[in-house]
């Protein structure tokens, strides 16, 4: 959606593919609704580096209002008990400006870069044997968009890459998200705007069923045409040719439309190391109407839930419109080698600790918090991908470009590819711009 928008208003013909309804334009940025509340498909929190506002000022359009109104400044539960995040810092105070502040200021971004295979872990550890410094940075591994399922081994480079992006895009440190007013979906809205409005088009229920190479170059696509009348039949497709390709579709899901046997063995082999490298995300979201439920000055970080045994975090956000109503998210990550898997989410064993997973993860919640999900509205469980991991080994240039090598035409623009610094919407956001660079030849570079 950002890089059509880009690219329909500097006049080019844009034809955008949905798979699903028009409810699912957007992809893992949609909102669903459940009682007039925006649900959004994963975690509502984004990273406000700049890229987004900068797509948006491109095409004319005002992103929707920020209803974060609470700081970094939360909880976290270590050791068995609440420590203000706060009091934790100022604590170690001058350790944390040493290891964090100065790094994040005097490093410059290709330093940073020279960090990716580097633990955050690793890094602190050489620096300090403050627990607090430490515990400091397991929580930013958990909060940041490179949240991992193993909070201390969260990239470096990734990590301070992030904060610096922030620290440039916003002028001072990051110290809250941006939530879009409306979901996160919200966002699609104005894209689409801006997409039609130049003459573009948007066709829903068109999947895709494979990117057509011929002679090293991207031809066009075959789109499933008709609804199969039984559970076997191959269904009937039409070709639609153009002489550009995006695919933006996550990196997890690349081969379900793009044949290995179109690629040099050692990209698809880059394409196959990466694409199940996931980390995956349960989230529980509950609907309340009773403000003294929680406390809305911060984020919570869990280091080891008391039943689950896992790390994860929460926040709340009011409602649109009703100031008495608000939810809140609570979010657990797992990586590709846990169980449950999404990709083996139809097998009964993942179904079944799924499940387990998810009532462990509840026990957190009530135990914690006295039985607070007894006292919600309404609730909403989701579970899948969230990205590929920012761990050490696969950041940086172990990423995939957005320019598809050796074919000519093709670009991919989904979870994630290395020019995406920073995680979630505003990732995607530098993706977009990078290939909307590249396709219309910006900065002496042709397609």
């Amino acid at each position: 959606m950002n890089l059509a928008a880009l690219l329909s208003v500097e006049g080019k013909r844009v034809l955008v593919l949905e798979a699903g309804g028009p409810e699912r334009l957007g992809g893992r940025a949609a909102s669903g609704k459940i009682s007039g509340a925006a649900v959004d498909n994963g975690i509502k929190g984004l990273i406000m580096a700049g890229s987004e506002d900068e797509i948006f000022r491109r095409i004319g359009k005002t992103l929707p209002r920020n209803v974060c109104d609470w700081t970094n400044s939360g909880r976290a539960y270590m050791g068995e008990r609440w420590r203000d995040l706060d009091t934790m810092i100022r604590g170690s105070v001058e350790e944390s400006v040493r290891v964090y502040l100065d790094s994040v200021t005097s490093l410059s971004f290709e330093e940073i870069e020279g960090l990716n295979d580097v633990s955050a872990e690793q890094f602190v550890r050489d620096r300090t044997d403050d627990e607090g410094v430490i515990d400091f940075f397991r929580y930013l591994g958990s909060l940041f968009g490179g949240t991992m399922a193993v909070p201390h081994d969260y990239s470096a480079g990734s990590l301070f890459y992030s904060v610096k992006q922030q620290l440039v895009a916003n002028g001072d440190l990051p110290s809250k998200g941006y939530w879009s007013e409306g979901g996160s979906g919200a966002i699609a809205g104005p894209l689409i705007e801006a997409i039609e409005e130049n003459g573009g088009e948007i066709r829903t229920n068109a999947p895709v069923s494979q990117i057509v190479i011929e002679k090293r170059r991207a031809r066009g696509v075959e789109v499933v045409t008709g609804i199969p009348r039984t559970s076997v039949e191959v269904p009937d497709t039409t070709f639609i040719e153009a002489p550009v390709v995006v695919s933006a579709v996550a990196i997890w899901d690349i081969f379900n439309i793009l044949s290995e046997d179109d690629l040099d063995p050692w990209y698809a082999e880059r394409l196959r190391y990466l694409h199940r490298k996931t980390l995956n995300l349960i989230t529980l979201t509950y609907g309340f109407d009773d403000l003294e439920l929680w406390d809305h000055s911060g984020p919570v970080w869990v280091q080891r839930g008391p039943v689950s045994g896992r790390p994860w975090c929460a926040s709340s956000l009011a409602l649109l419109g009703d100031e008495t109503q608000y939810q809140v998210s609570f979010w657990l990550q797992m990586g590709w080698w846990d169980k449950p898997n999404y990709f083996q989410r139809q097998e009964a064993s993942h179904k079944a600790a799924l499940e387990k997973l998810s009532e462990e993860f509840g026990g957190d919640i009530d135990e914690l918090f006295d039985g607070l999900s007894t006292k919600a509205a309404w609730r909403h469980r989701s579970f899948g991908p969230g990205t590929i991991m920012e761990t050490p080994g696969m950041v940086g240039d172990t990423l995939v470009d957005v320019k598809a090598e050796g074919i000519d035409g093709l670009y991919l623009v989904g979870e994630r590819t290395k020019e995406a610094k920073v995680m979630g919407v505003y990732g995607s956001a530098q993706t977009a711009l990078a290939a909307a660079d590249r396709i219309l030849g910006v900065g002496g570079v042709s397609t």
